[in-house]
């Protein structure tokens, strides 16, 4: 083959190699994004008539779970970023100074020009404030993607089911289902799982002894002893909190064999606390007239009682009194 038309061939293999490595880091990338709040200038003012319209640009932010926020600071002052409730404008004219922190996420203090990144990997309404001024609140609204279909602890796709798996040997087949197949949180969740011997073309192990065992987070949640019938085991069980989890199959046929399988638990969107926040506005003329009605008034009120009644006292007396 002529050596011109083989480089050819290989630039073009080269390229085509690129393409899908670059379309395939793309759709691994696809799924999380990265969204930025700004802290505008003027925000640490706590006075009505700020620079700014609101403490973050913007004030409330949705978002899915997996997606990355970042707080820019363009104001002048140092800030912080940390989960819980801060303080009202009200509390704040009665001499509150500390919101509440409720330990998720915190930022640590970061000067004007820096920034500061956090994941969110939990859905939910997460309200923040600034923890040196207080009265500047925001919230983040996170919203779970449940796929339409199963997959592992690592997100892969399951094809089939049921799934089936051997021991270390192959001395056992374990097969297993469950049923819905997109676990959520408070949903009862079927397991059905039968035992094969491959050697002697993959007949029925009935009445085979066991152990089912669910792992979550590290933790063993559940465990039962118990052993097949003609129709294979059926257990159940309800998930509380969403994650990766694993399902063991121990001692089987009361041996040291067993095999392992995984899966991903969703949190179940009706159960999400998901409201929607309301945050005033940091420059807010209307809550200023509000405020001053509710302090300045009532000073007002009695200075001009004290006025007609040291005008007027006497004369009232002494009518009452003839």
């Amino acid at each position: 083959m002529d050596e011109k038309l083989l480089q050819k061939l290989d630039s073009l293999l080269f390229i085509i190699f690129v393409f899908f490595s670059l379309a395939m880091f793309s759709n691994n990338n696809a799924y999380a994004e990265n969204r930025t709040i700004t802290i505008p200038l003027g925000a640490s003012n706590p006075h009505f008539e700020t620079e700014a319209k609101f403490w973050y640009e913007p004030p409330v932010l949705t978002i899915n779970s997996g997606d990355t926020v970042t707080w820019l600071n363009s104001d002048n002052e140092i800030h912080t970023v940390t989960s819980g409730k801060g303080i009202s404008r009200e509390e704040f004219a009665q001499g509150t100074m500390t919101g509440t922190s409720d330990g998720y996420f915190d930022s640590g203090s970061f000067n004007p020009g820096h920034s500061w990144s956090f994941t969110f990997d939990k859905a939910g309404t997460f309200y923040y404030f600034c923890t040196i001024h207080p009265w500047m609140n925001g919230a983040i609204v996170v919203s779970t993607t449940i796929p339409d279909y199963a997959t592992d602890a690592q997100g892969n796709e399951i094809e089939k089911f049921p799934i089936v798996k051997y021991t270390q040997g192959k001395e056992v087949e374990a097969d297993l289902t469950w049923e819905p197949h997109v676990i959520l949180t408070g949903e009862q969740i079927t397991f059905i799982f039968n035992f094969y011997n491959p050697i002697t073309s993959s007949s029925l192990m009935s009445s085979t002894p066991y152990r089912f065992v669910i792992v979550q987070n590290g933790t063993e949640i559940f465990s039962v002893d118990d052993a097949t019938q003609y129709s294979g085991g059926y257990k159940y069980f309800v998930f509380e909190n969403p994650g990766p989890v694993e399902f063991k199959l121990e001692k089987i046929d009361n041996t040291n064999l067993s095999t392992q399988f995984s899966t991903l638990v969703f949190e179940n969107p009706s159960k999400i606390k998901q409201e929607t926040p309301i945050i005033q506005p940091a420059r807010n003329l209307a809550l200023s007239q509000a405020v001053q009605i509710v302090f300045i008034g009532p000073p007002i009120a009695i200075a001009i009682f004290i006025i007609i009644w040291a005008k007027w006292g006497d004369k009232l007396r002494k009518k009452k009194s003839h």
